[in-house]
């Protein structure tokens, strides 16, 4: 009879399987960070329009004493609108995964 020693065994059969399950990784979303978060309404759609002000120059009239207002500006605005889009996915798992205890009672 043939002697089988680890050397002739694949790799599959020379590892070692594991009862414990690792943790499944999250990724870094950086890019909410700074962001500002809104509740949309319901049934509100999908794009939020902001409103934000620009800002005003130096006004190089004096005030003096004599009572007089100076000349008046105008303030200018602009609209961002930001779009909601939706993401996501689904699995399909086609294979039997039997679970025991973790903790080997």
């Amino acid at each position: 009879m043939a002697l089988t020693t680890t050397s002739v065994l694949s790799a599959p059969i020379q590892q070692s399987f594991s009862q414990m399950l690792l943790s499944v990784p999250f990724p870094t979303l950086i890019h909410n960070l700074f962001a500002l978060k809104f509740r949309m309404p319901k049934n509100g759609g999908t794009t939020l329009r902001m409103r934000r002000y620009n800002r005003l120059g130096t006004s190089p009239v004096p005030l003096g004493n004599s009572g007089v207002n100076p000349p008046s500006k105008t303030l200018s605005a602009i609209d961002i609108d930001s779009k909601m889009d939706f993401y996501g996915t689904w699995l399909y798992i086609n294979e039997q995964v039997t679970l025991g205890n973790l903790r080997g009672q």
